[in-house]
């Protein structure tokens, strides 16, 4: 009996050495695996311990390999606030691609097919171009209406632009001389009139203007001023002035 528990014993030795020696020898080849790649000269020892480092987690990384510098951590925070501050300028920006101009017309910008503001009178004493009002403040009661008005007894009328009541067409039954009825004419045409051509026949004179006032107030700038001659004796009498829009053809007859 004692025999067998000695050769027992000694089978168990034998096996314990064995797995020691297996141990040792995976050990030496791990190390020399990892001496191989990393030719540092690092001992055994430190390669067990390297390869267990390495073993950890990719979270368990020391808070100094991820800590960001105090000078990177503001510099963050500034450009943070300068994108925020950015953000909020946008918002109140009108230019933005993304934003819709509103179509409302400002309060300093005409709107379109609106000219500028004119005064009521044009000329110097009421004639074409000026309001109803102007023509019944200069000439007094009007027995007319508001589209043909009558005043002095008929001896001045009017035709009125229904949309502005502004007069575009003066009849005055003038009698007197030449110089008279050009005097007239002046005072009843808009002040910036521009003389264009003139035609003076046997009977008739007519000159042409143009007034850029008066293409404001009714569209149309061009208009013909034109009276009748007589010829009395050695004079010539001038008579019946009429102010209307429109142009003329020049004839090659010419007062004597």
């Amino acid at each position: 009996m004692a025999g067998i528990s000695y050769c027992i014993l000694l089978f168990g030795g034998l096996e314990a050495i064995s797995e020691y020696q297996a141990a040792k020898a995976e050990e030496t080849k791990i190390a020399a695996v990892v001496a191989e790649e990393d030719p540092g000269g690092a001992s055994a020892d430190d390669m067990v311990v390297k390869v267990a480092e390495e073993a950890q987690p990719a979270d368990s990384a020391t808070a100094s390999d991820t800590a960001i510098p105090d000078e990177t951590a503001k510099q963050s925070a500034e450009k943070k606030a300068d994108l925020d501050a950015r953000t909020d300028e946008a918002g109140d920006n009108p230019n933005r691609p993304d934003e819709i101009i509103s179509d409302e017309i400002p309060d300093e910008v005409e709107p379109a097919g609106k000219g500028p503001s004119l005064p009521e009178q044009l000329t110097a004493s009421g004639g074409i171009g000026d309001t109803l009002s102007v023509l019944g403040e200069e000439y007094g009661y009007n027995a007319g209406d508001e589209n043909h008005a009558s005043f002095k007894r008929g001896a001045l009328t009017a035709d009125l632009h229904p949309p502005t009541k502004r007069a575009y067409q003066i009849e005055y039954g003038y009698v007197g001389d030449v110089g008279g009825a050009l005097n007239a004419i002046s005072d009843m045409i808009p002040a910036d009139s521009v003389q264009l051509d003139m035609g003076v026949g046997k009977d008739k004179v007519m000159i042409s203007y143009r007034s850029e006032m008066l293409s404001q107030a009714i569209q149309e700038g061009d208009f013909v001023a034109s009276f009748n001659v007589t010829k009395v004796g050695k004079d010539k009498l001038a008579s019946y002035i009429n102010i209307s829009l429109g142009s003329f053809t020049r004839t090659k007859e010419s007062v004597e």
